[in-house]
């Protein structure tokens, strides 16, 4: 039930599409006053939003990296005590 309640929630949002006016006054402003600098002005806005993704992804792999150390050990490196070999006869 909660999952079908989160995927409710987000097939509805993003199914509702509101026009909204998320520009700065000052933003606002030198756009409406020079309709050629358009271009610089997403240029700007997109490099501002590329920081979080940076940070957001370098906070994941740091903390991937450490979880996944273990099981890339585990998974390639056989065991002394598990001889094992595991193929596809044997795996289940």
């Amino acid at each position: 039930m909660k999952y079908l309640t989160t995927l409710t929630a987000v097939v509805f949002f993003i199914l509702i599409q509101v026009s909204v006016q998320a520009q700065c006054a000052m933003c606002k402003a030198t756009a409406e006053s020079n309709p050629n600098i358009g271009g610089g002005l997403n240029a700007g806005i997109e490099y501002i939003l590329i920081v979080p993704y940076l940070l957001l992804g370098a906070f994941v792999f740091f903390v991937l990296k450490g979880k996944m150390k273990p099981f890339w050990r585990d998974l390639t490196v056989k065991s002394k005590n598990n001889n094992q070999d595991y193929s596809a006869e044997n795996w289940y």
